[in-house]
């Protein structure tokens, strides 16, 4: 083949990958758009998806530990204890949320005292939280957002149908995959991706659990100890709030700090527990957490920081929670993708994918 040849061949080869490459945003964007529209269906489903990841790995390790326990049983006992876990949490924010809308109601007046020394040392125009809701009552969107989340209660019944649909049809998807992918070679390959997306995910959820019930735990305590209202649900509130990347352990140590500033005279038990808070978030973070995964992990915290709002728009408040394990789950199958491994790349921390 002379030279010329050559390069018409490359010229329609790179034609074809840019085309492939703008059939594939153009299919991303079409999917998003469809996926917001159906939010109230998709959402739930997602959620259904990542709460099936954590009852398979708790029914491994049950099986680990009791090797003579069937598979039936195992996955029983994982699926009750995690629909337990997931209906204790929304019941106890549900519960206190409008308890705690009241006493923000009623803690306006000093936080609006507060806020006002704040601006005038930093030499700010004054501010108020009217101000900082938008001019809308605190109190009233407080309501509203816990008025939402008891909407969760009605969405949390589709998600028991449809994880009970999931785990009814995991023996059929490997048959599924088989019909799939004909070829041995092209089936092997999406086992692979498919392993490495549950496994990441699978470990990072678990992680993300035991360092959310961590930081629940201890904010009980604080907040018990420093004699703050409504403690349980603080620990409930903050471990939420430790699925959050980045921002979520700055909130979890301010709200109930601020709040604490507010409630008591001095400001001693609010410093108490902001430090005390904080620092202890910051050696689970750092200390506890890195002891207990292999490695960090392998996202840029600029890309985390987007893919909160990213998600956030496309599933509502769970894509808030789950934005790093569906960062983690797109990087790694555009990874697999020779047109797209530019994506994964950039998502990468270090460029290694």
């Amino acid at each position: 083949m002379d030279a010329p040849e050559i390069d018409r061949v490359r010229s329609l080869t790179q034609r074809s990958e840019v085309m492939r490459n703008a059939v594939v945003f153009m299919a991303v964007v079409v999917a998003a758009a469809v996926i917001q529209y159906l939010q109230e269906i998709v959402t739930p489903l997602i959620v259904a998806v990542f709460m099936l990841l954590l009852i398979d790995a708790f029914s491994r390790w049950v099986e680990s530990r009791f090797p003579a326990f069937p598979e039936w049983m195992r996955l029983s006992i994982a699926a009750v204890l995690t629909l337990t876990a997931f209906s204790v949490i929304v019941g106890i924010c549900v519960h206190y949320g409008r308890a705690f809308a009241t006493e923000t109601a009623l803690l306006e007046p000093k936080l609006n005292a507060l806020l006002a020394q704040v601006t005038a040392a930093v030499q700010f125009p004054r501010l108020t939280l009217p101000d900082l809701f938008r001019g809308e009552n605190p109190s009233a969107s407080v309501s509203r957002v816990f008025g939402a989340a008891r909407g969760v209660i009605s969405r949390a019944v589709l998600v028991v149908i449809y994880l009970g649909f999931l785990l009814a049809s995991r023996r059929a998807f490997g048959r599924k995959m088989e019909r799939l992918f004909a070829e041995p070679q092209s089936l092997a390959n999406a086992q692979r991706v498919f392993g490495v997306v549950r496994t990441t995910a699978e470990q990072y959820m678990v992680l993300q659990t035991l360092k959310a019930g961590l930081v629940a735990v201890l904010a009980g305590v604080l907040t018990s100890a420093v004699g703050l209202q409504n403690a349980p649900f603080w620990a409930m509130l903050t471990f939420l709030a430790a699925y959050i990347p980045i921002v979520g352990g700055i909130a979890a140590a301010l709200a109930p700090s601020l709040l604490a500033l507010a409630e008591f005279d001095g400001p001693g038990q609010a410093i108490v527990l902001l430090v005390a808070l904080g620092g202890g978030i910051f050696l689970i973070d750092n200390v506890v957490m890195p002891k207990l995964q292999a490695d960090r992990l392998n996202i840029d915290p600029v890309f985390i920081l987007l893919s909160l709002g990213f998600w956030g728009v496309i599933f509502g408040l769970p894509g808030v929670f789950l934005s790093t394990p569906l960062t983690v789950v797109v990087m790694t199958i555009v990874a697999e993708i020779p047109g797209l491994r530019w994506l994964a790349v950039l998502i990468s921390k270090e460029g290694e994918v």
